[in-house]
């Protein structure tokens, strides 16, 4: 009974390990687009206050997305990318996910499900390439062209 009580509880504790150490993803909107070396620093400072956080952004330069598996709340990260130079938004992104304005060209949005970003974006653009056949744009997102 003992041998039980303690496989159970030693299960339990597996659990909780493997849930805390999943990762957490914080999406932020920028008021206006920024630019590389603002991203570049915004990754030292998120580095800064957070090894083991990775920053991306969308292909537009108005969504950052910040994932770690430390556990530091949502304004430790606003705050680091304020130092930066980057002004954010009030609240999370909002992430688009198609094209809303015909006049807006659509942006590739990082998300935990590549495969759904991937067709997300490849909508938008149908629906842009549609709107504006004299500006047609490439289905495949620049960060997975390779140029």
């Amino acid at each position: 009974m003992l041998l039980r009580a303690l496989f159970f509880t030693a299960v339990i504790l597996t659990g909780v390990a493997i849930k805390a150490q999943a990762p957490v993803i914080h999406y932020f909107q920028a008021e206006s687009a920024f630019t590389a070396s603002e991203f570049k620093h915004a990754i030292e400072e998120v580095m800064n206050i957070d090894p083991t956080a990775t920053l991306a952004r969308s292909d537009d330069m108005t969504i950052l997305s910040v994932t770690s598996t430390s556990g530091l709340i949502e304004s430790a990260y606003r705050s680091a990318i304020g130092q930066a130079g980057v002004t954010l938004r009030a609240g999370m992104a909002v992430l688009p996910a198609t094209v809303v304005d015909p006049n807006t060209q659509p942006i590739y949005v990082v998300t935990d499900d590549a495969a759904q970003d991937l067709a997300r974006y490849q909508a938008s653009v149908d629906q842009w390439n549609l709107a504006h056949p004299e500006q047609p744009l490439d289905r495949t997102p620049l960060h997975m062209n390779g140029k």
